[in-house]
């Protein structure tokens, strides 16, 4: 099959189903569609990376969440911190990638910096999981929580507790931790009236107790499930804004100084968010009120909207690496023995002072990706393997080659004096 109908194949199989599709033959695409991707599928042509996956032929080796290709890994299962690490593991692979595209009679494409951006934030995405819970464990855990004592034994409702019919009617577990931080002030009133000792909640223990409320009874009509579509960074963003929660929470050191920085944390799923706002529920909300603030309301969808966007925002970490590290770094790698720094070095490639090929991070992972060829060749030559990379040093390579950005003037010419400062 050409590129072009190959590439055809899986624009069609996206806009109809996302990820619909598998590669090899065309009778296989009409198969049924796999349970759609959490928290961001079946929407993820709305990534611009997505488009880049499909464009540039990466499905045709690798998969994702078990769809596409064989022959490479599945990008979904690789656990990243951000774009370095992805970066980086671009990187390593690099020359096991570009050996079998040679076996297969592959042209390796090209890559932009923003096409790079934006598949690495496409595939960063594809990473983001939230486990299913048990709902025996919830069971239990039900009881032993204290949930038992005003939901009911199935949580049909009890002693001053309201029914959970909504959790049954739910198709995320967002609308439960929704639901637990909006009425959260008034369990806690019913809590302490009761002399209940409010519980709390590991991310695990969470997904286990919505596992079991959730099957607990039998579903209502399908058609009244109470849906939650994939979250938006950009409405979560907003949505930041909107609901104060920047007056207290900073998000790249920007915002208020109150509560922790929601930028820099490694993955968090929806139900570990959801557990973390439950547990530090208290203190919140004491935070709120000394200010004159009312605690928010939050719909499922709202919830999915800004753990989406604190899932994106330590993404890219522009405080990342360390430019005299990095400086090590170069020499340590080998990376003079063909390129140069301002003249000193190799003679083989680029000088990184004046090129006009790298700058910022996105450009120079694309120029490892595109020049990767030469490289390798040069490597041969040389009777060297090219150099492995930690993200955290791709980041220290980055930031030192991003300090040289700062060209030196140019030269005046002979005879002429140069200007006054």
């Amino acid at each position: 099959m050409s590129p072009s109908k190959w590439c055809a194949r899986w624009l069609a199989a996206g806009s109809a189903a996302v990820l619909l599709l598998v590669v090899a033959a065309p009778a296989r695409a009409q198969q049924a569609a796999p349970e759609p991707p959490k928290p961001f599928g079946p929407d993820w042509a709305m990534f611009a990376g997505w488009d880049v996956f499909v464009k540039k032929g990466c499905g045709q080796c690798h998969s994702v969440r078990g769809v596409g290709g064989k022959v490479g890994p599945d990008l979904a299962r690789a656990r990243s911190a951000g774009f370095f690490e992805l970066g980086a593991a671009l990187w390593n692979h690099l020359p096991a990638m570009g050996e079998r595209m040679r076996q297969m009679g592959r042209d390796r494409p090209t890559l932009t910096p923003v096409e790079l951006s934006n598949l690495l934030a496409f595939l960063f995405t594809t990473q983001y999981n939230d486990e299913t819970g048990d709902a025996r464990t919830g069971e239990r855990l039900f009881t032993s929580k204290g949930c038992v004592r005003c939901h009911g034994s199935t949580g049909q409702g009890g002693d001053g507790g309201p029914p959970l019919a909504v959790a049954r009617r739910a198709n995320s577990p967002v609308i439960v931790a929704a639901a637990m931080w909006s009425h959260g002030p008034q369990m806690a009133a019913a809590m302490k009236a009761k002399g209940i000792t409010r519980p709390t909640f590991t991310g695990k223990e969470l997904e286990d107790v919505i596992a079991f409320v959730v099957g607990a009874a039998p579903r209502s009509d399908p058609a009244e499930t109470v849906q939650t579509v994939p979250g938006s960074p950009e409405k979560g963003e907003k949505l930041f804004g909107e609901k104060r929660c920047a007056t207290c929470h900073t998000i790249g050191g920007k915002g208020g100084k109150v509560g922790p920085e929601l930028g820099r944390a490694h993955h968090v799923s929806l139900t570990q968010f959801a557990a973390t706002m439950w547990n530090h529920a208290p203190t919140m909300w004491a935070k709120l009120k000394e200010r004159g603030l009312e605690v928010p309301q939050l719909a499922g969808q709202d919830v999915a909207d800004l753990v989406a966007y604190l899932y994106t925002a330590h993404y890219f970490d522009r405080s990342a690496g360390s430019a005299s590290r990095g400086a090590q770094l170069v020499q340590s790698k080998g990376c003079l023995r063909c390129h140069s720094v301002r003249g000193k070095g190799g003679t083989v490639s680029a000088d990184f002072a004046t090129s006009t090929v790298v700058g910022s991070p996105a450009s120079v992972i694309a120029a490892l990706w595109n020049h990767s060829r030469s490289m390798e060749e040069q490597a041969q030559k040389q009777n060297m393997k090219l150099p492995t990379l930690s993200g955290e040093e791709l980041a220290d390579i980055t930031r030192y080659v991003g300090s040289l950005a700062r060209r030196p003037a140019a030269r005046a010419p002979a005879g002429t004096k140069a200007p006054s400062k």
